[in-house]
C-alpha cells in the first residue's frame, strides 16, 4: 500500500465493514406524509451541523486549529443548497422516504468525484460521505462513533476511515490503521501523522482479506501490513518497534538544543512541507523554520489557477504561523509527476 504515517504496530484487527452503508432500498410514503419526511431531513442536518461543530472544537483542544479548519469544510458541504435542494425536491416529487432520496442525491455526487482526473479533489469525496454518512445515520436513529471507546488496543481495518472517525477515535487503543482507499494527500492521512498513529492506505481488498481478531504487523514506513505474521517475524518487528520508539524519544529530548557540530559550527535544521496542516508538527518537533514550501500542492488541489490574492493569503498564513523564522517558498514545480487539472499541458516524464 501507500505509507503514510510511520511507525510499527503489532496487534489485532478491528475491521469496520462499510462499502454498502449508502445503498437504501426505496421505500414510498403517502403525500400526506410528505411534510413529516421533509422535516425528519431538516433535524437530521441540525443535528449533524451540531456534531461537526462539537468534533471540530474538540479536534482544535487536542491537536490544533489546522486541523479542525477540516471540519469548516464539512460545515460548508451542509450548507450546499443544490444538495439540499434536490433531496427536498426528491421526497416531494417522488414520495419517497428522506433516507432514500438522500442516498440517491449523494451517490450521484459521489460517482461525479470519482470520476475527476486529479487525485486531491478526487479523495475529497471521503469528506462528502462523511457528511452523509453523519446525515444517514441521524436519519435512521443508528448508533455512531464506534471507534470513541474501546476496551482492548485495537488496528483499525476498513475500506476508507472519515476524517471524523480519525480525528475521533480513542487514541490509547488505535494502534495504527489500514484502508483500501486513499492517499497521501488525504485529511485521514494528514491527520494520522499528525497524531502519530501508523498508517498505510491505498491496499485495494484489506478489508476483505482481514478478519475480527487477525493478528497484523503495520509497517507505516514501507507501506506493508503482515496478516498472520510468524514468530520470527513478530520478533523482528517488535525488536524494530522498540528502536522506533526509542528513537522518537531520544530525538525528542534533543529537539529545543543548538544543532550545531562537535567543533562549534552552527547548523540551522528546518523542515520540508508541503500543506499547511504540517505546521503544527513543524513546530512540536522543533524546527528552525520551514526550508521548503512546495507550492504544486496549492494549484494541484483545484480545477482553476489561482488568483494572485490567494496565492498571498495561503504564504501569509504559513509565514506568520511561524514568524519569526524563515520560510522558504518553492514557485511552482510542474511537470513528471506532478500535473495540474487546470491547464492543458503535455504528459511527458522529463519536461
Amino acid at each position: 500500500g501507500i505509507p503514510v504515517s510511520p511507525g510499527v504496530a503489532i496487534g489485532k484487527a478491528l475491521v469496520l465493514r462499510s462499502e454498502d452503508f449508502f445503498v437504501v432500498p426505496k421505500a414510498e410514503v403517502p403525500s400526506q406524509e410528505i411534510p413529516k419526511e421533509i422535516v425528519r431531513f431538516e433535524e437530521a442536518l441540525t443535528k449533524t451541523r451540531s456534531e461537526l461543530f462539537s468534533i471540530r472544537k474538540k479536534i482544535a483542544h487536542d491537536i490544533g486549529h489546522e486541523h479542525s479548519d477540516i471540519f469548516s469544510a464539512h460545515l460548508l458541504i451542509l450548507e450546499d443548497r443544490t444538495l439540499i435542494e434536490d433531496v427536498l425536491s426528491k421526497i416531494k416529487n417522488e414520495c419517497v422516504s428522506a433516507e432514500y432520496a438522500f442516498s440517491v442525491v449523494v451517490q450521484r455526487y459521489f460517482h461525479a468525484f470519482a470520476q475527476i482526473d486529479d487525485e486531491y479533489l478526487r479523495e475529497r469525496v471521503s469528506d462528502i460521505k462523511d457528511v452523509g454518512r453523519r446525515i444517514l445515520q441521524n436519519l435512521r436513529g443508528e448508533k455512531k462513533d464506534s471507534l470513541v471507546h474501546l476496551e482492548d488496543e485495537v488496528i483499525v481495518i476498513a475500506h476508507d476511515l472519515s476524517p471524523s472517525e480519525t480525528a475521533t477515535m480513542d487514541r490509547e487503543h488505535v494502534i495504527a490503521f489500514a484502508t483500501d482507499i486513499g492517499g497521501p494527500t488525504s485529511h485521514t492521512a494528514i491527520m494520522a501523522r499528525s497524531m502519530e498513529i501508523p498508517a498505510v492506505v491505498g491496499l485495494d481488498r484489506i478489508s476483505k482479506e482481514v478478519a475480527n481478531g487477525d493478528y497484523l504487523i503495520i509497517d507505516g514506513k514501507r507501506g506493508i501490513v503482515l496478516v498472520h505474521p510468524d514468530p520470527s517475524t513478530i520478533d523482528r518487528y517488535t525488536r524494530e518497534e522498540k528502536r522506533f520508539v526509542e528513537l522518537i524519544s531520544k530525538l525528542d529530548k534533543l529537539k529545543l538544543l543548538a544543532a550545531e557540530t562537535l567543533d562549534g559550527h552552527r547548523l540551522q535544521l528546518v523542515a520540508n512541507i508541503e500543506f499547511p496542516d504540517e505546521i503544527p508538527s513543524v513546530i512540536a518537533h522543533g524546527a528552525e523554520g520551514i526550508g521548503l514550501y512546495r507550492t504544486e500542492y496549492f494549484y494541484m488541489n483545484r480545477t482553476d489557477l489561482p488568483s494572485e490574492e490567494e496565492q498571498f493569503e495561503a504564504y501569509r498564513h504559513v509565514a506568520e504561523q511561524l514568524a519569526p523564522k524563515p520560510v522558504v517558498i518553492r514557485t511552482l514545480d510542474l511537470g513528471g509527476d506532478k500535473f495540474l487539472s487546470s491547464l492543458d499541458l503535455p504528459r511527458e516524464m522529463n519536461p
